[in-house]
């Protein structure tokens, strides 16, 4: 929360200093890290992402946002972690320790791939089981990143096709 407000009041004091590309950039770093470490908190990544790969670069975009939504899964990893005694317990527990200790870099891919708000609990349960932390980060780095690139790209083609209908 304070480096979100600590950046919101930098943004606003040096909003004549910067262009498009940079604030463009920046905010999708943020958001998409706001999103995935704020375990509760909705924050509309892909809206950004996609408004964003319109007037910039969407290989760009789409590894900036890839990257920081990767780094902000670490707040489950590490809840996980650190209350591996208290998940023990649950039923839902003992059935994702099952999957993630058969096909784990295949369930974080997946699950990493498709926007979903299920992921939060796949990165509890990662950590939860001690999953590698350098296996943990490459694989929903991968898929992460490439989420990001089809939604980048898509809405700029989305974007393309509807200026050409309506001749804008």
């Amino acid at each position: 929360l304070a480096a979100v407000i600590v950046a919101i009041v930098t943004a606003l004091l040096l909003r004549d200093n910067f262009g498009a590309s940079q604030v463009g950039y920046g905010a999708v770093a943020l958001s998409a890290f706001v999103a995935s470490a704020g375990l509760l908190v909705p924050v509309p990544a892909l809206a950004t992402a996609c408004a964003t790969a319109i007037f910039l670069d969407p290989f760009l975009v789409g590894l900036i946002a890839g990257t920081a939504e990767s780094a902000g899964e670490l707040s489950g990893y590490y809840l996980g972690y650190t209350g591996r005694d208290v998940l023990a317990r649950s039923r839902m527990y003992q059935r994702l320790e099952g999957w993630m200790r058969r096909r784990g870099w295949l369930l974080l891919f997946v699950v990493s791939l498709i926007p979903n708000p299920i992921f939060d609990g796949m990165g509890i349960a990662a950590g939860a089981l001690r999953y590698p932390l350098w296996g943990f980060l490459w694989v929903v780095w991968v898929g992460k990143v490439l989420k990001f690139l089809v939604f980048a790209y898509a809405c700029t083609a989305g974007a393309d096709w509807l200026t050409g209908v309506f001749g804008l």
